[in-house]
């Protein structure tokens, strides 16, 4: 399956060297958030904000064929 994930601030760190925007990435059937983190090199206690097809997400949560994942770094401040 293919999903399209779009990193935000300091995560874009983890797309490919040279690119820009969202990333369309090939994941096995089944896989999990916690799957396409792994995928992308971000480690398990790393904290982030995810949402999927618009959806907040934990990282047990299920991706489907077509999905639309962000991640975006915690906010801080007030």
């Amino acid at each position: 399956m293919h999903v399209t994930v779009t990193l935000f601030a300091d995560l874009r760190r983890y797309l490919p060297r040279g690119a820009e925007g969202p990333q369309r990435l090939a994941l096995p059937d089944g896989a999990t958030l916690a799957d396409l983190l792994a995928a992308l090199g971000v480690a398990p206690d790393a904290e982030l904000t995810a949402a999927v097809d618009g959806e907040l997400a934990a990282r047990d949560a299920r991706l489907r064929d077509g999905a639309e994942v962000m991640l975006l770094s915690p906010m801080e401040g007030g």
